[in-house]
């Protein structure tokens, strides 16, 4: 089946401890079990952006992470 990428857990904050958006990418391949990695970021709050381009952001900042990870080793 290959691999699926679920964007999740999306939460905006705003409040005295800062402003943001939280969110889990999950990335699911389904050929090996219990083979899942899970991303968690935080990117600025645009309180006007629609959930797609939210979600979009929030894809790209975890491949970016997951980049960044690899080339450390």
């Amino acid at each position: 089946m290959g691999m699926e990428i679920e964007v999740g857990r999306i939460t905006a904050f705003d409040n005295v401890h800062g402003q943001g958006i939280l969110a889990t990418v999950e990335f699911k391949d389904y050929d090996i079990r219990h083979e899942d990695i899970r991303v968690d970021v935080c990117i600025p709050l645009d309180k006007n952006a629609p959930l797609a381009d939210i979600e979009a952001q929030v894809l790209e900042k975890a491949k970016q992470q997951l980049r960044d990870l690899v080339n450390t080793f």
